[in-house]
């Protein structure tokens, strides 16, 4: 193969995705990881199987020839050696989600924010479908779209979630509905300045045109609509947006008049970031000519996602909350202000070179203490310092007794890291199943089971032994 196929850079899952849509169409196709453990044997093995050439282990780059387009996946950092060659060389660099759009025949809808995306993804695709149209998610949820173009490609509707990973290297990626949910620092192991990581994001408006729509919150209207091009609708979401909470409802304006939605004690989530999904999947489905009656039956039975603000139940009136998902301090941040009671707070994980000083307006707020773990605890802990009292702990398990000791009825246990997962887990979710796991422990499995979602009984577990020795400094 020279100077022709396609390379892709990096096996896992939206790599293998990537690879096996060019191999279904007679592509000629060579993968490439650093990394040769796992998963990723697996992934060759059935790569190869299907005739594509697969590189993986410390000499991967021996394999390295002359291509006619490269596609990386999203974790691949810019500097990547085999991606500066492939630039040096001059040959094209496409994301994994540039790929796959070219290969969608319906109509797409993208998500992109700091935080959120999941959660407003989720609301769409089931709105769409109460309407009667059927839509596919994919993208950064965990689904690639390079398998939604696979498996789901002409699927009336396709609500992608995109990050800036993946927007990095778009080239025509064009959704017809582009929905942009907030901002706040988040990346910068990977960015040199919260400004570069936003520029990144803003390419989710870069192609499009006219019959196109740009949903963007109120409160960011003078910095977003730059980035919109010309002809492109825009909808407004928020405090003072075309669709809003108004009057104790929420509410889609139009010309002439308004709409009532639902009203907001009817929305089965309470959370300030779930009424923020709510409001811009309300805002994305008006944009799409999506009826007010099919939003409406989605926020009254909608419960939320698994580790965004998953409530898991009691343990002697201690009512324990999985916000693994919050992997940056204003998620963290978020989530701190949904409660009006006492909250332990268990924080701590790995800094993606962020400032935790962002956290300090919200502190103490419920905070009455806090439990740190993790790579970033010390960072932490000096910027708590003064505000909160906090101890630090060295698993998430000694966190979760301690947490459970030292609370009140009453009180609540929430799991928000602010940080990423790498350092302890392998992603949020692990670390979200662990915390759920460790919750079911303190309550007893059956009791547990029974009280997921809702309020339970405990199971007097607060007098145990801690089983993870020696007692942290308190600080």
């Amino acid at each position: 193969m020279k100077d022709a196929g396609f390379a892709i850079i990096g096996l896992g899952l939206s790599g293998e995705a990537a690879a096996e849509l060019l191999l279904r169409r007679g592509e000629e196709v060579a993968v490439f990881d650093d990394r040769a453990g796992g998963e990723r044997k697996n992934r060759a093995d059935r790569l190869r199987a299907r005739g594509g050439a697969v590189f993986l282990g410390p000499k991967a780059a021996e394999g390295w020839e002359g291509y006619g387009t490269v596609v990386v996946s999203p974790g691949i950092p810019p500097v990547h050696p085999l991606l500066l060659r492939a630039r040096e060389a001059e040959t094209p660099v496409i994301s994994e989600v540039e790929l796959a759009s070219r290969f969608l025949r319906g109509r797409l809808v993208a998500v992109t924010g700091t935080n959120g995306k999941t959660t407003t993804v989720s609301l769409l695709v089931e709105i769409f479908r109460r309407s009667g149209r059927p839509a596919a998610a994919g993208g950064n949820i965990g689904y690639p779209l390079s398998r939604v173009a696979l498996e789901a490609g002409d699927t009336p509707v396709v609500v992608a979630e995109i990050s800036s990973f993946q927007l990095d290297n778009v080239v025509d990626f064009r959704p017809g509905t582009a929905v942009f949910l907030n901002l706040a620092p988040d990346h910068l192991d990977r960015y040199p300045s919260v400004g570069e990581y936003g520029a990144a994001k803003l390419k989710i408006f870069a192609r499009q045109g006219r019959g196109d729509s740009a949903v963007i919150p109120a409160e960011m209207e003078d910095f977003l609509s730059p980035a919109v091009p010309p002809g492109v609708r825009k909808i407004t979401w928020g405090e003072g947006g075309e669709v809003g909470f108004r009057r104790g409802n929420l509410v889609s304006g139009f010309p002439g008049g308004e709409e009532v939605i639902i009203p907001e004690r009817e929305i089965a989530v309470s959370t300030p970031s779930y009424r923020a999904a709510a409001l811009a999947a309300a805002a994305a489905a008006r944009a799409e000519g999506v009826a007010g009656g099919a939003v409406a039956a989605v926020l009254k039975s909608f419960p939320g996602l698994p580790h965004r603000m998953e409530y898991l139940g009691e343990a002697e009136g201690v009512g324990f909350y999985n916000d693994s998902k919050a992997t940056n301090p204003a998620a963290a941040a978020s989530a701190l202000q949904a409660f009006d009671r006492p909250v332990t707070w268990l924080a701590g994980g790995r800094n993606k070179g962020l400032d935790f000083s962002y956290l300090r307006p919200f502190l103490p707020g419920p905070v009455k203490r806090a439990i740190l773990i993790g790579e970033s605890r010390e960072e932490l802990g000096r910027v708590l310092k003064g505000r909160v009292s906090f101890r630090y702990a060295e698993t998430l398990r000694e966190a979760v007794w301690r947490a459970f000791r030292g609370a009140e009825p009453g009180e609540a246990v929430l799991l928000s890291p602010g940080c990423a997962s790498f350092d302890m887990f392998e992603d949020y979710r692990a670390r979200g199943d662990s915390f759920r796991k460790l919750f079911s422990e303190l309550v007893g499995a059956e009791t547990g089971k029974e009280s997921a979602g809702r309020p339970g009984p405990g199971s007097g577990l607060r007098a145990e032994t801690p089983r993870d020795g020696e007692t942290p400094t308190e600080k």
